[in-house]
């Protein structure tokens, strides 16, 4: 992979924690109990759907939120993940199950893509151009999306853009969808799962079910967590196994009230995600390792997340400059909201997730340092962490997200 790609990549990551942080911090997780989860690939994908159509001030503002390492090696790495990343797997060779899909929905009656746009989203992302009736029938056009969205992601997300989220006044909507289901490479051992106490942030517990395994795991420790990494696995035929590979990273604090603190120290210093990726490589052999069946399923109008992260022109109807995507614009394209909608299932055999995200209502208008454990170490995943799901090959993070309490 392009050392620029690469670095693309990381910057991806960053955005991860840094959205996970913001999250938290506006629902004021310290006290809450929701789980949140969501998938930065999702996000980035829609933005670079965005950015394609951008130029002047606003492009430059898209390509600074994205990352340090520039708009073009972010275009590479969208493209690398629609072609190859997540290209669609049946798992009929024990691999992964993947689909994703991007698409841009444009009104009939009143807009019509330009020719370069679409062929350039076609091409580097894969996304399919609709023709919608947001003019003249705007709810059905709504109810056919959320049908795409259903399909794309297996049935798991259903009835994704609310009720009056298109109208009249809607030209372009841009969306995409993502599903993923992995099995572990090392099952577990659903005999033995058990209720436990699980430590939640306000002071309390609930008892959920906890899988554990008397296995060697991946395991890295530093002064405040510790970070699990479980392989999903990558199939037994043909070259699938060689072009992408997944696997989960659990960061779990060593206090039981230590998440707010280490994920804010995770988004200041991304840096640190990387930092025991070599220790990670080697099993250590574990005394007591519990950790809990979870699902999680968050939805939210993720305008706030991505302007209070920086990004702010596309939502300004006085300077959003989206004139590469439309033939004949007679005024100018805005960002009036984003949508954004995750699900994560963990259990014995593997990981569930699916995600969405729309760009909708574009309306007209006039220094800790890892260590590998010694001998052996408990990892007891009793009290609120955090995950991600990577593509092991790219670092691309594919999900994203805090368990507060795996019972809700």
């Amino acid at each position: 992979m392009e050392p620029e790609v690469a670095e693309a990549a990381r910057g991806e990551a960053a955005f991860s924690i840094r959205a996970l942080h913001h999250i938290a911090l506006a629902a004021g997780a310290s006290a809450s109990s929701k789980n949140i989860a969501v998938s930065p690939v999702s996000i980035h994908a829609a933005v670079m759907l965005l950015g394609t159509a951008a130029r002047g001030a606003t492009l430059d503002e898209i390509v600074a939120f994205l990352g340090p390492a520039g708009g073009r090696a972010h275009a590479l790495l969208a493209s690398d993940v629609a072609l190859r990343v997540l290209a669609h797997s049946a798992g009929d060779h024990g691999g992964p199950k993947v689909r994703f899909a991007n698409s841009v929905w444009v009104d009939a009656a009143s807009a019509r893509l330009k020719a370069d746009y679409a062929g350039v989203v076609a091409d580097q992302f894969r996304a399919q151009a609709y023709a919608a009736s947001f003019t003249t029938k705007p709810e059905e056009a709504r109810r056919d999306i959320n049908r795409w969205v259903q399909a794309a992601t297996a049935g798991r997300i259903k009835g994704f853009l609310p009720q009056g989220s298109v109208g009249a006044g809607t030209r372009v909507i841009l969306a995409n969808a993502l599903y993923f289901k992995g099995v572990w490479e090392s099952k577990f051992d659903a005999r033995l799962t058990q209720q436990h106490r699980f430590y939640l942030l306000n002071g309390g517990h609930v008892r959920v079910p906890f899988m554990s395994s008397g296995e060697s795991q991946h395991i890295a420790c530093c002064p405040e967590w510790k970070v699990l990494k479980l392989h999903s696995a990558p199939g037994r035929r043909g070259v699938e196994h060689l072009r992408r590979h997944f696997a989960m990273y659990v960061y779990l604090p060593n206090e039981l009230h230590g998440l707010p603190s280490m994920v804010r120290k995770l988004a200041s210093s991304p840096e640190l995600l990387e930092a025991g990726s070599m220790d990670l490589r080697d099993m250590v052999p574990v005394r007591d390792f519990r950790l809990p069946k979870f699902t999680v399923s968050y939805k939210t109008e993720a305008t706030g997340l991505l302007q209070g992260l920086g990004l702010r022109l596309p939502f300004d109807d006085a300077a959003a400059d989206f004139s590469e995507m439309l033939e004949d614009s007679k005024g100018s394209l805005v960002v009036s909201n984003v949508y954004h909608q995750s699900l994560v299932e963990v259990n014995e055999e593997g990981t569930e997730a699916a995600a969405t995200t729309a760009v909708t209502s574009m309306t007209f208008t006039c220094p800790a340092v890892m260590s590998r454990p010694v001998k052996y170490v408990d990892f007891v995943a009793d009290h609120p962490f955090m995950f991600l799901t990577k593509e092991e090959l790219t670092g691309v993070v594919v999900f994203a997200g805090l368990v507060l309490d795996p019972s809700s």
